[in-house]
């Protein structure tokens, strides 16, 4: 490994990424000894981690045989229910954002005796529970419809089991219908017994959709149904960049930001910030690794986002989301005059909320 390359992770990381994905002989012994280099260490060294799970996906074109598997090992596996815990309970970007998010929606059901809740990329349905909790102690609700839409049949299935099992520990009557499809595909109009105040509530799930088209068009069917409300969350950043250069330092300064903010959590080991920081690491392989048409993680701008809701006739209403006044960890929450409210850790805008009707 030589001084030069060892001298600056990024910028030996940087040099790599403007040669991709063409490398000669020469190159290729280059990326390795920098990869076998940035694997010394990686445990206690944020920047030589990332580097590492940067040239793993840049392995996916150039297919180096000396690049292989193994930070991916036991050594950082922790359960999936531990990951998805820290990422809701510590993780300032998803706690404070669903915090808020939630906190909006049940304001917005106040005065309320029939909601429908449509939750777009429902999972196994944790946000949705935490929204009914907090729906406990209003007064007027007698029902809530939700209807979950999920690609994800066994995700789905699960949502619905937990969610129906609040009825009868809640003061309303709670009723699941289930959309097994991607939201792309979903005929809003056709949905069934949508009645009383609706809400539309889309996290993480609208960059999923791949073409600029599609995701006008899913817009423009929530619109069919007049939602009360429409709250969306997103990564700020632009991984829909078709070229690959671009893409690689819009993506190296998003992650570099998201672990740093890992590292300042309080109260977990390493190992749980490692594994969380290889739970992005699947998203760097999505945004580097793969062919342009197979990418699926294809995040964009909020400024995108908004772009879309006004073309849909949607009204930005960003005075309805409430920040605390600090997420710890060096986030910082502020609102955009752009129309978002924007979480920040230093000179990147990580993550965006937008309001909607």
């Amino acid at each position: 490994m030589s001084q030069t390359i060892a001298s600056n992770i990024f910028e030996s990381l940087n040099d790599f990424m403007k040669k991709a994905p063409h490398f000669d002989g020469p190159t290729k012994q280059d990326i390795e000894s920098f990869f076998a280099y940035c694997m010394e260490g990686m445990d206690a060294d944020s920047e030589k981690l990332l580097a590492t799970i940067f040239i793993k996906a840049l392995n996916k074109k150039i297919h180096s045989e000396s690049i292989g598997e193994n930070i991916y090992l036991g050594k950082y596996e922790i359960s999936q229910i531990q990951l998805f815990n820290i990422l809701i309970e510590k993780f300032p970007f998803v706690k404070f954002s669903q915090h808020i998010t939630n906190s909006a929606i049940v304001e917005e059901m106040e005065g309320c005796e029939e909601v429908t809740l449509v939750d777009i990329g429902i999972g196994q349905g944790t946000q949705v529970l935490n929204i009914i909790e907090l729906s406990k102690n209003l007064p007027r609700l007698q029902k809530l419809h939700i209807v979950g839409i999920e690609p994800f049949g066994d995700a789905l299935a699960k949502a619905g089991e937990n969610i129906l099992a609040y009825n009868g520990k809640v003061p309303f009557q709670i009723e699941f219908t289930a959309i097994h499809d991607g939201v792309e595909n979903v005929d809003f109009a056709a949905i069934e017994n949508v009645g009383g105040k609706i809400i539309v509530n889309a996290s993480l799930a609208l960059h999923h959709i791949q073409s600029d088209l599609r995701r006008l068009d899913t817009i423009n069917k929530v619109k069919e149904m007049n939602p009360d409300l429409f709250i969306l969350i997103e990564p700020n950043v632009n991984h829909f960049e078709t070229d690959f250069y671009t893409r690689f330092q819009s993506c190296y300064k998003h992650f570099h930001h998201i672990f740093q903010v890992i590292d300042r959590i309080e109260n977990i080991g390493d190992t749980d910030k490692n594994a969380l920081k290889l739970f992005f690491g699947r998203e760097i392989e999505d945004i580097i690794g793969k062919d342009e048409k197979d990418r699926f993680e294809k995040h964009e701008p909020a400024t995108h986002w908004i772009g879309r809701l006004k073309e849909t006739k949607f009204s930005i209403k960003n005075n309805i989301l409430k920040s605390p006044v600090t997420a710890g960890c060096g986030v910082e929450i502020n609102y955009h005059k752009e129309g978002f409210l924007g979480f920040t850790h230093g000179d990147e805008t990580v993550l965006a909320v937008i309001c909607a009707n």
